[in-house]
This record gives C-alpha cells, structure tokens and sequence, in this order.
C-alpha cells in the first residue's frame, strides 16, 4: 500500500498513474493489433480529445520509456514526437488562419482568405500534417458554407486528388476517406484504395497512422484482421502492408466502383 501511495504521489498532478503504464504494456507488446489500440487510445487522449493533462501524459510516457526495451523506446520518442509535430502543425496552421476572414459572406472576401491557404496546401515544402489540415478545414468550410463554394473553396481539396505530388494525393485521399468532401464530389475506393496503401510506407509517421486508420475505416475492417503499426521499421511493416495489398486484390472486383459516404 506505501509503495502504490508513493507511485501515485510521485506521478504529475492529473495523470492517472495506470494510464502510462497501460500504454506502455501496448507499445511493448508482440501483437500488431494491441499496439495499434494503445497508439490509438494516445492519440485519441493528446490528439483528438486534447485532455488538460496531454503534456503530463507525454512527458511521463517519455520518462518511462528510457528504461523500457530499445523498441519500445524508439516506439514512444516516435508515437510522442508526432504528438508533438501536431500540435506544432496546428498553431502554425493557426496562425495563418489569424490572416483569413471569413465572416462576410461577400465573394471577393472569400476569395481572397482562400488564396493563402491554398498557397500553403499546394506547396510541396509544407509539412503532410499542416497539409491536412489546412485541407480539412477548408473543406469544413465548403460542406458548411454556400459563400465559400461559391468561392471556390470547394475545389482544393478535390484538386489534390489528381496532383502529381504524392503528399498531396495522400492528403486528398486522407479526406475522402473521413468524409469530408461534398457528396457530388465522392471519389470510389479504387481512386482512393491504391493512395492508402502507398501512404502505409510514407516518410511521415502521421501520414502512416491516418493511411492505417483510413483504410479500416472506410472498409469496416478491425486491426485484429489486418493491422500495419505505423512506428514499426519499413521491414517490420512489410508484413502488414503485403496483407493489405493481397486484401485488396482480393476484394477489388467487388468494391473498386464503391463510393466514399461524404
């Protein structure tokens, strides 16, 4: 009992001391699928929530990691670092909202707001994750706002589709993929299918994770079936990502025409 008193005593004020180690258990795992989850549940917690104590959470999980196996190290400095690039991202992406009005309902003006996002989003030197979300909220923007198509702010993202910039196809395919492109514009998984599965051997360990994650969720598929961690090595993906390939010559016949739900 003084042992856990001094554990929890010892923890950052917020943190829930099981929390990190459950995410440890997860990270250090054999099985593809509880890695998966526990990459999940971080960034469901950092990312997606943004719980008050996200930074407590990755500076413990970083302070246990040190005397964790060498994987399981790598695996953390990896899985903490994209939290890290995102929330970098997003104030960068903030700040050049800081620049954007969009309140009038005036063409010009939304024009006009559209043009340094766009400038952004098409350049090759911005980051995959400022990319995508840069693209998500201009098509938030588009699906919300009659001015804005009108504007053109319906066309981006759409364009990124058929760019000759692998990023920027991944970003497009990324956004089908969550439904957020007008229902006019759903692309069929055999435009959208072979851009996920290039995007599971991306550079960027965000674009690995949304490629995964896509490609379960638009084929309502689980990670205990096929499963790709996104912070393993390329030879230690190969596996999963050959799985997924087999799946989809597989089951291409039966799919290639299916439409994204927008």
């Amino acid at each position: 009992m003084a042992l856990a008193s001094a554990a929890c005593a010892a923890h950052p004020a917020g943190v829930p001391p099981p929390a990190v180690e459950h995410l440890l258990q997860g990270f250090a795992s054999d099985s593809c699928a509880h890695r998966w989850q526990a990459i999940e549940e971080y960034v469901d917690r950092v990312i997606r929530r943004r719980i008050y104590w996200e930074a407590e959470l990755t500076a413990r999980l970083r302070e246990r990691g040190r005397s964790a196996a060498p994987r399981v190290q790598q695996r953390v400095r990896d899985v903490t670092a994209f939290a890290d690039e995102f929330r970098a991202s997003l104030e960068r992406v903030a700040k050049l909202h800081g620049t954007v009005y969009r309140s009038s309902s005036d063409r010009d003006m939304w024009r006009k707001s559209l043009e340094p996002l766009t400038k952004a989003l098409d350049d090759p030197g911005t980051s995959y994750l400022e990319r995508r979300l840069i693209a998500s909220s201009i098509a938030a923007s588009a699906k919300t706002s009659s001015a804005a198509r009108a504007a053109g702010w319906d066309q981006p993202v759409l364009k990124m589709l058929s760019s000759d910039d692998a990023i920027a196809r991944l970003v497009g395919s990324i956004a089908a993929a969550q439904g957020r492109l007008l229902a006019s514009q759903a692309p069929t998984k055999g435009r959208i299918m072979p851009v996920l599965l290039s995007g599971l051997d991306a550079d960027s360990i965000a674009a690995r994770y949304d490629s995964a994650r896509a490609l379960l969720t638009i084929n309502g598929l689980e990670a205990e079936t096929i499963c790709v961690d996104p912070s393993d090595s390329a030879s230690d993906r190969a596996a999963g990502v050959r799985a997924w390939r087999a799946w989809w010559d597989d089951n291409k016949a039966d799919i290639v025409g299916t439409r994204l739900p927008q």
